[in-house]
This record gives C-alpha cells, sequence and structure tokens, in this order.
C-alpha cells in the first residue's frame, strides 16, 4: 500500500521593514508574561506582579540585490542604532511602534541575499481593515 504526501508551495511575502522590501519565507512572533509568586502565611502561593513583556518578531527572507544592496545595511544599521519606531503589516497583521533589535545580512554572490530582521514591539498587535 502507497500513500502520497501532499506537497504544498508557499511564496515569499513581501514585508516592508523600516523603507527596506524583505521578501519574507519565515516568521517568528513570541511573547510571554511575567508573574512573580509569593509564599503566604498558611504555605500557598499568591501571584504578587503580573506583567507583559514586549512581543518579539523575527522574518527572514532575502531581499534583492539588482539595485543597490548596500542600501540595506545603511537603512537598517541605522533603525538599529536610533530610538526611531515604525510599523509592520505582515500577514494582515499590523504590529506598530517597532523598534529594530537586530539584522544580518548575507550576500552570496547571487541576484539574492539572505536576510533575517528582528523587531520588538510594546503595542497590542492589531488587525487591518483591507480585505
Amino acid at each position: 500500500m502507497s500513500t502520497v504526501t501532499e506537497l504544498s508551495y508557499r511564496e515569499a511575502v513581501p514585508v516592508n521593514i523600516g523603507g527596506v522590501t524583505v521578501y519574507c519565507e519565515r516568521f517568528r512572533a513570541g511573547a510571554e508574561r511575567r508573574m512573580n509568586e509569593e509564599s503566604t502565611a498558611d504555605g500557598g502561593s499568591a501571584i504578587t506582579n503580573s506583567a507583559s513583556r514586549s512581543t518579539g518578531l523575527t522574518f527572514t527572507g532575502r531581499i534583492c540585490t539588482d539595485n543597490s544592496p548596500e542600501d540595506f545595511i545603511y537603512s537598517f544599521n541605522s533603525l538599529v542604532r536610533s530610538s526611531s519606531s515604525f510599523n509592520v503589516e505582515y500577514m494582515g497583521l499590523i504590529f506598530t511602534a517597532c523598534c529594530m533589535v537586530s539584522y544580518s545580512f548575507e550576500d552570496k554572490g547571487g541576484e539574492w541575499a539572505d536576510v533575517s530582521v528582528t523587531l520588538l514591539t510594546n503595542d497590542s498587535i492589531t488587525r487591518s481593515n483591507a480585505t
């Protein structure tokens, strides 16, 4: 008996990050809530403090090196060093007040360079009204 595995293909999604178009092939988002727990006099426990942390976003993909790939490094290096925030829309979600944490750029001599960009946002994620 043979089985057939259905394969699907997903194209890279263009996303504008700080004025540069990244063709995103992988995306990761993560958030957490931190809680402090204290012992009570009767041996139980109580949560004494609870706070959400920033949402981390990582976009991994490619940029086209046909024009000026050095513009990517110049733009993103400026964003890493500044406190400027910007918005990013991806998959119908809007991430506001994003700050750049890190980026990497690897030019392998072809038409595309591999990139990874990590952002943080404290703001709530909203949905785009576009359909």
